[in-house]
């Protein structure tokens, strides 16, 4: 470091001899004129100025650099901080308006207009390998009761299989124990859809071979005597239909009304099997 402090020093000194130097020699000479000797000065300055910009420039950004740097990197983080809370704001504003809009539809739904209800908020998704449940925030102390069916703005989501005081467990309609008798319409025929799990679509068999049924059609729950679910309510709709030559029945395919993924409030039912309907 007192090498790099030591050269400066001995430029200027050159420099300083020179330019005396310079102005004694235009002095003495009378045909040398101002413009001639500042272009003598400025060939002599000019190239020791560049080698000295050249030395010491780094240095100077490597000292702006380390004393910016931090400054900078709080900047960056503020910033950071503020994008996340805009993001966070988004989703909020999102998700409050997902709920808003499934809480109006429950209120106005098309189907099982007849029976009283218990509106519940999903507070837990529980599918596992062994069952495929969620939670409400709904029990026994609100009137619910094992066997209720549990529907969402779109159609069925489920029956409820246990209950507490203040929370239910529903199954879903894909879990494999699930049977839910349907309805085929225009036809007057009946079936069984049965759950297959977790992303994949309903089995519904026991249709007679050459029932009519067309792809996009929406399947009702049946509501024949003994069935665990009221007549009437949407269940899924047909997205494959085939009959295999030889087959005693229709292979149908169909896919939940409900999104169980956007799943935030629901309407327990008062319904159980054997209740009149």
């Amino acid at each position: 470091m007192s090498r790099l402090l030591e050269r400066p020093r001995v430029t200027l000194a050159v420099l300083i001899l020179l330019s005396v130097s310079l102005i004694t020699i235009n002095f003495n000479a009378t045909r040398l004129h101002v413009g001639s000797f500042k272009a003598v000065v400025a060939d002599v300055v000019n190239p020791t100025r560049s080698a000295l910009d050249t030395v010491f420039r780094p240095l100077a950004n490597a000292y702006h650099g380390v004393v910016q740097y931090p400054a900078d990197q709080r900047e960056i983080a503020q910033l950071r901080s503020k994008l996340g809370a805009i993001q966070r704001s988004h989703l909020e504003n999102v998700g409050a308006l997902n709920a808003l809009t499934q809480l109006s539809r429950l209120t106005k739904l098309p189907f099982a207009t007849t029976l009283a209800s218990v509106p519940a908020e999903v507070i837990q998704m529980t599918p596992t390998n062994l069952q495929l449940t969620f939670v409400i925030d709904k029990g026994s102390a609100n009137g619910v009761a094992v066997g209720n069916p549990v529907v969402g703005d779109a159609g069925l989501v489920g029956r409820v299989v246990q209950v507490t005081s203040t929370t239910s467990t529903v199954l879903m309609l894909t879990d494999p124990s699930s049977t839910v008798g349907v309805r085929i319409p225009n036809s007057g025929q009946v079936g069984a859809a049965v759950g297959q799990g977790t992303g994949r679509s309903l089995a519904v068999n026991l249709v007679v071979p050459g029932t009519h049924i067309r792809r996009g059609a929406v399947l009702v729950t049946s509501g024949l005597q003994g069935e665990l679910f009221p007549p009437g309510l949407p269940v899924a709709r047909v997205t494959q239909v085939s009959n295999p030559s030889g087959d005693l029945q229709e292979s149908i395919r169909a896919v939940p009304l409900v999104n169980y993924a956007a799943l935030q409030y629901v309407s327990v039912l008062k319904w159980t099997p054997g209740s009149a309907s």
